[in-house]
């Protein structure tokens, strides 16, 4: 099985409610290989993953409903242990420290990373 088959097989979630970005993110995502589901609020991604099983949540902090770091939550209480990437414009040492007390999440700031590298990220998050 070649490494691109083996990545279409691995299921994100993108949460993420600002349009350039979200297309920014998939198109690379997609041109690596990966199958991408994406949401623009967090009602709906909390629906999304309680209806579909998926191997990476990329969710941006402040999206419309339940934030990154809320949706997160929610995963782990539901007992869904796949690792999570919380990304946002606005990075805090309190939002950095409240990712952290969660298993498996990374904190990134956007402007800490090109959306170019982002399918390395992925990689990096998904074989670990």
């Amino acid at each position: 099985m070649s490494p691109q088959t083996h990545q279409k097989e691995k299921r994100i979630l993108l949460v993420e409610d600002d349009l350039t970005y979200r297309t920014l993110i998939l198109s690379v995502l997609r041109k690596s290989g990966f199958h991408c589901t994406f949401c623009v609020d967090g009602d709906h991604a909390l629906k999304k993953l309680e209806q579909e099983k998926f191997d990476l949540l990329i969710v941006d902090y402040l999206v419309p409903g339940p934030n990154g770091i809320e949706i997160v939550r929610w995963v782990r209480k539901q007992g869904i242990n796949i690792p999570a990437l919380v990304i946002t414009n606005y990075p805090s040492d309190e939002l950095r420290e409240n990712s952290k007390t969660l298993e498996h999440t990374k904190f990134l700031a956007k402007t800490s990373f090109s959306v170019s590298g982002m399918s390395k990220i992925v990689q990096e998050m998904l074989s670990s």
